[in-house]
Parts: structure tokens; C-alpha cells; sequence
């Protein structure tokens, strides 16, 4: 399987695209986005990296080659920093949620790919950190946004008119003060989970077939009697669904857990220490490696996953920029020529 890694460096402007190898990452290109790059998304049909840059609020679309390099650019406003992006999934529409202007953005995208200025932003949601789109099979579409500061996560449907509104089963609220950040989907039992950044949880919630979402448990990401500070940052499943990641920045660990393949029901299993303060991570389309970022490293770190358990091995080390934090990954098999 030919992989390619892609590493935002915001405090540099870079991006890092290397090539994922048996036990390495091999430097493929170093492209410089002018600002501070942030958050990534791959677009449904794979042929291209959607980037976040601020402070000048914009999206630079670039066109990814056969071999994952990146070509030139093209770039659209948005209406504020963007936290976290993501693609509705037919790829027509990208949304970008805003952690310090509180809103969700919606922009359109030509027929080929780019995006384009926005045509809807919501305003009032508090700390917007994320956005995660739901898709059923029967084509309906809405979007969960997490928003931090309200302990609350808002959901919204999205119309045939290409926007949002709120959805009429309401929204899902966190306990006081745990702060959703990030959210992950499992690949086919209908349970989302939510990261929470203030209290170091993580939420498992299930999505019956007629829309409502209901909570199933909540537990700490964090070794038993943990007594210092909580930082709760990212979050990732196996693509088979049978193991959970989290990181966490202050105690630098990412945390490990099982998923009951009948009932999906978590079970903590063990923590690994990482880079210093793991902002971001990623597992790769096989489900063997995970790539994960350090707040306060240079260094991005890949970690073989062992498949009968999910235990981390460190394999090696790539340096890349100070504050290096989104990782995504494409896979180049069988991608659209």
C-alpha cells in the first residue's frame, strides 16, 4: 500500500508531505503556505489538501499529484480562523468551524474541487472547535459541531439548498465543564465518540437509525490516579473499529482502548508516552501505524500498532518545525487518475 503523510506546521507556515514506508517517513516535499497553516482535510475524491491558514482567513486549495506531492494553490476567504475543517460527502461543500470567532462556516466548491468564499456562517456557537459530518445510507447528511465553551455539541441537517439549520432532535450536551473537542465515528455500529478537552474524558455516544443520539458511558483517558493538569486533544479509531487512541498534551500520553465488537462498549487498556504535548495524530489506512505530532516537539514520531492488541512501538522519527499538529493521510492505491 503507497501512503503519503501530510504534517501543517503552523509556526513555520509549512507543510511537511512525506511518504509512509515499513518503519520510516521519507521527506517528499516541504511546501511553504505563506501563514499559519492549521487544520487539514482531504476531499472525498482524493485529489485534493484542503488548508486552513490564518491570519488572513483563508482556505488554499492544492491539487495533490499521482504521487502525493502538492501543486500550486488556489485560495478563498473565510470568515474567520478556522479550528477544524471538514467536507460534506460528496465533496461539494467544506465547512470550517471557528474556535475564536464562534461560528461555523459553509463554503461552496467548483466543479473542480476548490473551494470557494463562504455562502452561510452561524453565528453564537461558543468556542466552535470542530466539525464532524454524519452521512445514513439513504443520503441524508448533517454536521456535529463541538463547541467547547457551551459543553455542548450542536447538530445541524444539512439541506438540499447546500445549508445548514438546526436539527429538530436538538442537540447533545456534556457534562458542566468538560469542554467537546474532537469527535470520531466508528466505521459501522453508529457510535460517535467525543473527545473532551477539560476534564480528560471521553464520551461514547450511539446514533439509532432514526436519528436520535443517545449516551452510552464516559471515561477518564487518563491512567488511574492521575493528579495533574487535563488536555485533551485528539482522537482516532483503527479503520477495523476495534481500538481507540486519544492524546493528551499535558501528561503527554496517548491513551489505548478496546471497542467489544457486540456491544461497543470501551475498555481502557494501557497509555504510551509520545511526543511532548501530542496536539495531533493519525492512523494510517492499514491500521499498522500511527503518526503523531508534539506541541513542543520537532519531531514527528511513527508508531507501529501491533494488530492483536493495539500496543504502540516506536519505530522512528522524522524532525519537521516547532509546533507541528495536524496529520492526515492518503491513500494512493487506487485513487482517481
Amino acid at each position: 500500500m503507497q501512503q503519503v503523510v501530510y504534517v501543517a506546521n503552523p509556526v513555520s507556515g509549512l507543510i511537511h508531505v512525506f511518504a509512509l514506508m515499513e518503519d520510516e517517513l521519507v521527506p517528499l516535499q516541504q511546501v511553504q503556505t505563506g501563514g499559519e497553516v492549521q487544520p487539514l482535510v482531504i476531499s472525498p475524491d482524493q485529489r485534493w489538501l484542503h488548508a486552513g491558514v490564518r491570519p488572513d482567513f483563508m482556505v488554499q486549495s492544492y491539487p495533490i499529484q499521482a504521487d502525493g506531492r502538492l501543486g500550486e494553490p488556489s485560495s478563498a476567504p473565510l470568515a474567520g480562523s478556522a479550528s477544524h475543517t471538514c467536507t460534506d460527502a460528496r465533496g461539494r461543500l467544506f465547512f470550517a468551524a471557528s474556535y475564536a470567532f464562534n461560528h461555523v462556516s459553509v463554503s461552496p466548491m467548483d466543479a473542480a474541487g476548490r473551494v470557494l468564499a463562504p455562502h452561510q456562517r452561524i453565528d453564537a456557537l461558543m468556542a466552535a472547535h470542530s466539525v464532524t459530518l454524519l452521512a445514513d445510507e439513504q443520503g441524508h447528511q448533517e454536521l456535529l459541531v463541538a463547541c467547547l465553551k457551551e459543553d455542548v455539541i450542536r447538530r445541524f441537517t444539512l439541506g438540499d439548498d447546500d445549508l445548514l439549520a438546526p436539527h429538530p432532535l436538538g442537540d447533545i450536551h456534556t457534562a458542566p465543564g468538560a469542554g467537546p473537542r474532537h469527535l470520531a465515528r466508528h466505521p459501522d455500529n453508529g457510535d460517535i465518540y467525543c473527545l473532551n478537552e477539560l476534564d480528560g474524558t471521553l464520551n461514547r455516544y450511539h446514533r439509532e437509525a432514526d436519528g436520535h443520539i443517545s449516551a452510552r458511558e464516559s471515561l477518564d483517558m487518563l491512567p488511574e490516579g492521575y493528579q495533574g493538569e487535563r488536555w485533551g486533544a485528539d482522537i482516532h479509531l483503527t479503520p477495523d473499529g476495534r481500538f481507540l487512541y486519544t492524546s493528551e498534551r499535558a501528561s503527554s500520553l496517548l491513551s489505548l482502548f478496546g471497542i467489544d465488537q457486540e456491544s461497543g462498549a470501551l475498555t481502557p487498556l494501557t497509555h504510551f508516552p509520545t511526543e511532548p504535548c501530542p496536539r495531533g495524530f493519525a492512523i494510517d489506512h492499514s491500521g499498522h501505524a500511527l503518526i503523531v505530532t508534539g506541541q513542543d516537539s520537532q519531531d514527528v514520531a511513527l508508531h507501529r500498532i501491533a494488530p492483536a492488541t493495539g500496543q504502540l512501538s516506536l519505530v522512528s522519527r522524522q524532525p519537521v518545525g516547532k509546533g507541528a499538529m495536524w496529520v492526515r493521510i492518503l491513500k494512493l492505491d487506487g485513487r482517481p487518475a
